[in-house]
């Protein structure tokens, strides 16, 4: 009796020294490939060299000695093999995750004076809250949602010149690791999701060189949009307009972006994927002809997310103080007041 229970205090002392230290990501040691399948003829996906982190899947588990992984760096996921690498347990550091910006006024957006610098110096030392990350690429400017892990909006200047460009690679999505991990969507969360990764900058719109046709692709450009009733048809026709009004007219902003719509008096909204990326009730687009500075004309479109079927985009046609009301957010604000409350109010009969 005293040996049983002395093999059976080793087992539960055993158990528990398993259950509780659990690493959460890999390191690699040597190169080696991460593959589509836990088998040695599987296709390669990726090659990765010594010191490239991996976050772990599936729990940690392993088949056919192979670990499911997700390269921190790409959100590329796949199959690495165990000897190739080492465990850890908990997160990954964040000095060898990302290299934060240590400085509290680096936000580009926060304009102060020597003496307002001073002040939030001092107040600011410890760092400042962040909720809303902007981005300034070539092709567009966004503003990212930390909590949403979505754009609030995209924004950019669409000539006909943009159109001309042939570069159609890359056609796949990428992480965008400017952003925080805890403050941004994951390829893995996107997957069988139900929902497509939806662009607010088209790539279609991004042709112009390899550099602007990649940011596309950043997953910060995207928001979970339904895929064959609305993001694959009327959206993708809406698209297509707005790149047909900049031929014929030249210039054109664009500003894209999510609505949560109130529904029996509250926000509701679904999310997915382990990061919790949320799923817009209804997208926004806005379409400015500011060409002629004295005849300002703009379109704006608010769309459900949801199969649509055969529906035109123009049925769809809204006013942008809508889509204020709704986002909270204030658009076309270097116009001067008055212009913007024409401009704003406006629903216009039919599209161009």
């Amino acid at each position: 009796m005293k040996i049983c229970s002395i093999l059976c205090s080793i087992v539960f002392l055993i158990c528990l020294s398993v259950t509780t230290v659990y690493p959460d990501y890999v390191k690699v040691v040597r190169s080696v490939t991460v593959k589509e399948e836990p088998v040695r003829e599987a296709v390669v996906r990726e090659r990765v060299e010594p010191g490239t982190m991996l976050w772990l899947l599936d729990e940690g588990g392993k088949q056919n000695g192979y670990y499911h992984v997700e390269l921190v760096t790409t959100g590329q996921t796949g199959w690495i093999y165990q000897t190739f690498v080492r465990r850890y347990r908990g997160d990954i550091p964040e000095a060898e995750l990302e290299a934060e910006v240590a400085d509290p006024l680096a936000d580009p957006t926060l304009t102060l004076t020597s003496a307002q610098r001073r002040y939030a110096a001092r107040h600011l030392r410890l760092g400042k809250p962040q909720v809303v990350y902007e981005r300034a690429r070539q092709g567009y400017v966004l503003a990212q949602d930390g909590r949403l892990k979505i754009p609030l909006w995209v924004q950019y200047d669409l000539k006909p010149e943009d159109l001309d460009g042939t570069v159609t690679e890359p056609n796949r999505f990428t992480v965008d690791t400017s952003i925080p991990r805890g403050y941004r969507a994951q390829l893995s969360d996107y997957l069988n999701s139900g929902f497509d990764k939806g662009h607010m900058a088209p790539a279609a719109d991004m042709k112009r060189n390899t550099q602007v046709r990649t940011e596309s692709y950043l997953l910060s450009n995207s928001a979970p949009q339904v895929g064959s009733g609305f993001n694959q048809r009327i959206w993708r026709n809406l698209e297509t307009a707005v790149r047909g009004w900049v031929e014929q007219r030249g210039s054109l902003t664009i500003i894209t972006g999510p609505i949560f719509m109130v529904q029996g008096g509250r926000v509701s909204y679904q999310v997915i994927g382990t990061k919790q990326v949320a799923v817009p009730t209804h997208f926004y687009k806005i379409v400015v002809d500011a060409n002629n500075m004295n005849n300002i004309e703009a379109l704006a479109f608010i769309m459900p997310n949801r199969d649509l079927g055969d529906s035109d985009y123009s049925e769809f046609l809204s006013s942008i103080d809508q889509i204020e009301e709704a986002t909270g957010l204030d658009f076309l604000s270097a116009l001067p007041d008055g212009v913007q409350r024409d401009i704003e109010s406006q629903v216009p009969p039919d599209v161009w």
